[in-house]
């Protein structure tokens, strides 16, 4: 009999059960602590009213993972307001839940629901266990967007938060091995795991034979098929990856950029219109589901992000997936731990955004293309440092019986 420490744990997620990151960034995570033995509830805020039936279907899917799932209302507007009502609300429901089902541990991703659980934890009389997800800098993030100042309210607010949660939690999540760095040092270290935002490579394999099929159906049989997947706005450049095409089909004959986005659509038309001829891109949206049909279909990804400083913190889940899908990927520098994940031998890493290195990647890019072995290399380096199973699920398991084994009450 497996006898090794379990939890009880409520994850709190200020995002929708809906939003694809949460199905590949929280869901699949999840599931592999659940299949190990945690016991998981799942706490998520919904952007639009899910009818009685959708809930029901979600509720059993999950339940058959061996996940809990409870939703509450997203509010947005007005923006702090709205959140704060949130947190509170979360705090309350979270405390509800921990005493209802003798949960022993709150993990939270990210900040927002960070104050749930410091909120709920004191409201809990048997003081149950923290895990913060810390996912990326968010007082930082809003700073390098301009939408606050270091010595503005909401930023000092919101590192206070940070630092509590550092300080009260048993286990610490990062993204990049370049934060952990930055934020930890000695004995408080060795509770802090790096997991990256990883892949599912044995969906993405499983794929690999709908290739022809969907170049055929897109009408690029004989193209060579550059793909971006994601939004755009904020820390994605668009413009950038638009001027990236026009420059590389000058070099690399029949390029198609393959644009699959559930964001807003107009930004990148505008641009990829002002450089490229219509039928030489194709801007969609698919479902989660599917993604990994189209990534089977390209040649090599895309995924151009500016470099602000709070960006050392940064896993950008694009890149796991074009690597565990065998593309090699264009990306630039200072972003996380890319500039050291992306080797010459799977990629090419644009230290600025000039026609100059837009044209030396490219001609980088097409001599990988060339090479037979580059795929294989491409699956090696997501098997290593971005496999969901073997990473990603290794690590949080890892992290749950750490903190399950300085905190034995809580088998």
């Amino acid at each position: 009999m497996d006898r090794r420490p379990r939890l009880r744990a409520l994850y709190l997620c200020y995002l929708s059960l809906d939003d694809p990151l949460v199905q590949t960034q929280v869901v699949a995570y999840l599931r592999g602590l659940a299949a190990a033995g945690n016991r998981i509830h799942l706490l998520t805020f919904e952007t639009a009213r899910l009818t009685r039936e959708r809930r029901r279907a979600l509720r059993c899917a999950l339940a058959r993972e061996g996940i809990r799932w409870h939703g509450l209302r997203y509010h947005k507007r007005p923006s702090l307001p709205a959140t704060v009502f949130d947190a509170l609300a979360g705090a309350a429901y979270a405390t509800l839940l921990m005493r209802r089902h003798a949960l022993d541990t709150l993990h939270a991703r990210a900040h927002v629901p960070a104050v749930m659980a410091l909120i709920a934890r004191r409201m809990v009389s048997t003081r149950p266990a923290l895990i913060f997800d810390i996912r990326g800098l968010m007082a930082e993030e809003y700073e390098d967007a301009g939408r606050w100042r270091r010595d503005g309210i909401p930023f000092r607010l919101t590192k206070a938060v940070e630092r509590a949660a550092i300080r009260e939690s048993e286990g610490i999540v990062v993204l990049t091995e370049r934060i952990r760095g930055q934020l930890f040092s000695g004995e408080r270290a060795r509770h802090v795991r790096v997991i990256p935002c990883c892949a599912d490579l044995e969906r993405l394999t499983a794929a690999t034979p709908q290739r022809e099929r969907i170049r055929a159906q897109l009408g690029v049989s004989a193209a060579t098929v550059m793909i971006y997947v994601g939004k755009f706005g904020g820390w994605y450049m668009a413009r950038e990856m638009a001027e990236f095409f026009a420059v590389a089909r000058g070099s690399i004959g029949s390029l198609h950029f393959l644009i699959l986005t559930q964001g807003d659509r107009d930004e990148i038309h505008r641009e990829m219109d002002r450089r490229a001829p219509g039928d030489t891109y194709t801007i969609a949206f698919v479902t989660p589901d599917r993604i990994a049909g189209y990534l089977a279909a390209a040649d090599f990804g895309i995924s151009l992000i500016r470099a602000v400083p709070s960006k050392v913190a940064s896993s950008p889940t694009k890149v796991g997936e074009y690597l565990g899908a065998g593309l090699p990927v264009v990306s630039t520098a200072g972003v996380g731990d890319l500039d050291r994940l992306i080797t010459p031998d799977v990629g090419v890493v644009i230290s600025d955004c000039t026609t100059a290195s837009y044209r030396q990647a490219t001609k980088h890019v097409a001599r990988l293309l060339a090479r037979a072995d580059t795929r294989d290399h491409c699956r090696a380096v997501a098997r290593r440092e971005l496999s969901l199973e073997a990473v990603g699920i290794r690590r949080y398991s890892e992290l749950y019986e750490d903190v399950a084994t300085r905190a034995p009450h809580r088998e």
